[in-house]
């Protein structure tokens, strides 16, 4: 079982690798189907992987963050938001968790955990992670 975060809850912490790596590596042991992900900050477009994309109902890549948000559980958008926003003020480590409700109507965990590198000007630079997906198994 995952023990990263309860839905709804995250972190933001400075830019640190071992945080990330940790993160990173409790996803990896639970089995989870972890695909990558990124966006580029300047045009505010997500590249998602095919599976994350499915799960999220998403049929156009790249979307957008507001794409993204309606496809989270209502009541964890203000906190994923927040953590974006911080993510894209300065560089930092990442995670939240929320959930989705599936094509079928099922309800399934999701986790993201991700990385920003920023430009000193602030307005360009990259967000890239992962998606974890409980359940789903490495396929």
């Amino acid at each position: 079982m995952l023990t990263l975060m309860t839905p709804g809850s995250g972190a933001v912490k400075p830019l640190n690798p071992e945080t990330h790596k940790a993160w990173t590596r409790s996803i990896a042991e639970a089995g989870c189907l972890v695909e990558p992900w990124r966006c580029d900050v300047a045009s505010g477009t997500f590249v998602l992987g095919a599976r994350t994309l499915s799960l999220l109902g998403l049929r156009q890549n790249p979307c957008g963050i507001i794409d993204l948000l309606r496809a989270y559980d209502k009541g964890d958008r203000p906190t994923i938001l927040s953590i974006l926003e911080q993510a894209t003020a300065s560089s930092s480590s990442f995670c939240f968790s929320t959930t989705v409700r599936g094509s079928r109507g099922q309800i399934s965990p999701l986790y993201c955990i991700g990385n920003s590198t920023l430009s000193e000007h602030g307005a360009e630079g990259l967000l890239e992670g992962v998606f974890a997906l409980p359940g789903a198994g490495r396929r």
